[in-house]
């Protein structure tokens, strides 16, 4: 790049900088710095003359050529020549477009494709188009990205291909039309599957049936407390130390708020609840037992009461003592269960969601360790979310290494809490983020050290444990006391409100060890009584294209109004017979987002253009205009 083009490069950004310090009317209408930019863009690199050829491509390479889920980018390259000048160059890959520039001006095109696509093989697409229009393809080169369980790429989990002859419980994931080949109950409320129990030789050929799409270990959870579990003395009365608010650092979720979670049910995923306890003396309304079957609820573990108090046990027990609880007992009696009874006990609230109105899940169940990775039980737990119910989980007791948040407290949907004791500092093994995907976790903390709660078998004795297992039920009360003050909050706005209300600690800001920091549930009620700046929603307002119907290989221009704090904003070309995912971007920051459709090498006929937007705590909305494309004239 010579220098008068450097200095040009750098009077369009204070430009274009300048332009966005100053206020825009009609911003959709007259969107001053995209339109300017798009004009000075055309302007420098579009002459008019149109040799009537199209631009050459060639030497195309990709780095690495194969991918594992959550691994760094590839760098995609391409050589781009045309008589006279490029005006844009991208690559299609998995359906979505990936921009490619030219920065040193030597002809080499360069972008780069991230991991989060599922995993299988893509074909790269580069597309070239020339100021006159005039476009080239070219399709010689693939990525692949790999499940990081299963980086052979045989539809079998890595780990169960090295144990020999055995007998080995695994998950089978399937399309919905599996054969006999691997015999058992489907599960389709969720994802198509079957639990089954084979030997290690016959791996392979389940793999190789039609319809089979992945062979997973059935892998072990547990609860997630500290293995200390100490009795306190009782006389109806928490211990000494929990008794005054004044000794808390942190806001003190189970102190009277005004609100107790009448008519809101939580279900409770755990080792089950003793029924006879006085703390939870007409709370339970319903019980499934998946280990022994047992119709009347139980605990024989513990974990289960004392978390289950939490949530809605007596005042001064429990954050909400007027809710209602489905205990689902899924765990054992030594507080363990497989992958597979988890989902079973997710998929069965989901389908006795509207029976009971569960509106959240309160999940102190994770992997043992750090390395275990379930991309069925995050997706499991991220659907939970999606069909209305706010989920709560464990971020683990792991810590306090980074990078040691257990499943599913990956899971982008739900909300992951960690510990702190009562002056605010974090329990010394609470999980740490950031994630395999390199996600900031936890997204909250609370009290989860010597928390005292109902001791099982003892009708009215406590007990104190230590343990992100601790904290999770009391987040889960405080979502039934915001849905209390208002029932028509989304998991969204829940997970919202409670991490913008949240008490900062540690260093500034969102962090990988206190997340955004502890729970004030005090602070989060006041929030939605008198609305806060900032609380919001993000909101998608309105999108324009700026023509209705162009031919073959007219570009289009897609502008959508959207404010708030937004994670995302893609536009996606529906059409007969393909579609394209578009990034878009707030060039000038004033709210509107632009993307550019090249429409060449595609078919004629009625599209939708459907803009969707996602919020930075799972917000979503969509709009969609119709469009129509021509045959060139």
């Amino acid at each position: 790049m010579n220098s008068s083009s450097i200095v040009y490069f750098i009077l369009l950004a204070c430009m274009l900088s300048c332009a966005a310090a100053f206020p825009v009317h009609n911003a959709l209408d007259n969107n001053k710095a995209s339109i300017w930019f798009e004009k000075e863009y055309k302007s420098y690199f579009k002459p008019n003359e149109d040799d009537g050829a199209p631009p050459v491509i060639y030497g195309v390479s990709v780095s690495p050529s194969a991918l594992k889920v959550g691994a760094p980018r590839s760098e995609i390259n391409a050589f781009v020549h045309d008589a006279g000048s490029i005006d844009m160059v991208y690559a299609d890959i998995g359906n979505r477009m990936n921009l490619m520039l030219d920065l040193d001006h030597d002809s080499r095109y360069t972008g780069y494709c991230g991991s989060n696509l599922a995993p299988g093989v893509y074909r790269i697409t580069i597309v070239a188009i020339d100021k006159a229009g005039n476009a080239a393809k070219d399709e010689s080169s693939t990525l692949t990205i790999r499940d990081p369980n299963d980086l052979d790429s045989d539809g079998i989990e890595d780990s169960l291909e090295t144990q020999g002859g055995k007998d080995l419980k695994v998950i089978v994931l399937h399309d919905g039309n599996l054969s006999d080949a691997a015999p058992g109950e489907d599960r389709f409320r969720i994802l198509p599957w079957r639990a089954v129990t084979v030997s290690s030789d016959k791996l392979e050929k389940i793999a190789r049936t039609d319809g089979v799409k992945g062979i997973y270990k059935d892998q072990k959870l547990r609860v997630l407390d500290s293995p200390d579990q100490t009795a306190v003395p009782t006389a109806g009365q928490s211990a000494p130390s929990q008794s005054h608010e004044e000794s808390w650092a942190i806001d003190d979720p189970r102190t009277d708020k005004g609100y107790t979670g009448e008519g809101v049910t939580v279900a409770m995923i755990d080792t089950g609840a003793d029924r006879e306890h006085k703390a939870l003396a007409g709370r339970i309304i319903a019980f499934k037992d998946f280990v022994n079957n047992q119709t009347e609820s139980y605990d024989d573990n513990g974990h289960g009461t004392h978390c289950a108090s939490l949530v809605a046990g007596e005042r001064g027990t429990g954050v909400a003592p007027g809710a209602k609880l489905v205990v689902v007992k899924v765990m054992d009696k030594d507080g363990a269960c497989y992958l597979s009874d988890a989902l079973n006990a997710l998929d069965w609230c989901l389908e006795n969601k509207e029976r009971y109105r569960i509106k959240a899940i309160s999940f102190s169940v994770g992997g043992e360790n750090p390395s275990d990775d379930a991309y069925l039980l995050d997706k499991y737990c991220n659907k939970m979310v999606e069909n209305g119910m706010a989920m709560c989980v464990a971020a683990g007791n792991s810590g306090p290494a980074a990078s040691s948040i257990v499943i599913p407290g990956d899971a982008e949907n739900v909300i992951t809490v960690g510990a702190v004791d009562r002056s605010g500092e974090i329990f010394e093994l609470s999980s740490r983020g950031p994630t395999a995907k390199g996600e900031t976790k936890p997204d909250l903390v609370t009290m989860g050290v010597d928390v005292v709660s109902a001791l099982a078998g003892s009708k009215n004795g406590k007990s104190s444990i230590s343990g992100t297992s601790m904290a999770v039920p009391q987040v889960s009360g405080a979502v039934a006391l915001l849905l209390q003050a208002k029932p028509d909050l989304a998991p969204a706005d829940v997970k919202r409100v409670l991490l913008k209300t949240a008490d900062d600690l540690g260093q500034s800001g969102q962090d990988n060890v206190y997340g955004y920091g502890a729970l004030n549930l005090t602070g989060a009620l006041q929030s939605i009584s008198a609305p806060q700046t900032g609380m919001s929603p993000p909101d998608l307002e309105e999108v324009k294209l700026n023509r209705k119907e162009a031919s073959v290989g007219e570009p289009v221009m897609i502008e959508a109004r959207a404010l708030g704090d937004i994670r995302a904003i893609n536009a996606n070309i529906i059409g007969p017979d393909r579609n394209l995912e578009i990034p878009m971007d707030d060039f000038d920051g004033n709210g509107i987002f632009s993307a550019r459709w090249e429409t060449s090498f595609w078919t004629p006929g009625d599209y939708q253009v459907k803009v969707d937007m996602l919020g930075i705590f799972g917000e979503v909305d969509e709009e969609a205009v119709p469009f129509r494309l021509v045959e060139k004239e």
